[in-house]
């Protein structure tokens, strides 16, 4: 499946602060915060991402869930982005 837009500003995000490992990872609002988008919308954007298997979920930052990128993230966004 492809990426939009959007889907591929929240990989640029999580791999421009190396958001690579379950520990080094980043919450929807942070995500929020550097790649806009309302918080329905980037949750809704994110699951897809993850059922891809681009990005995939992290350790627990109190009680929100937080997210990095994957090989195949990575893979794909050099591949299409650059």
């Amino acid at each position: 499946m492809e990426l939009n837009r959007q889907e591929y500003a929240y990989l640029k995000v999580l791999k421009s602060h190396n958001c690579v490992t379950p520990y080094e990872s980043m919450t929807l609002k942070e995500i929020m915060h550097f790649a806009g988008g309302t918080r329905v919308t980037a949750y809704r954007k994110l699951k897809r991402i993850c059922k891809l298997g681009y990005m995939k979920k992290g350790c627990k930052s109190a009680q929100a869930d937080t997210y990095y990128i994957t090989k195949e993230g990575l893979a794909i966004f050099e591949r299409e982005v650059n």
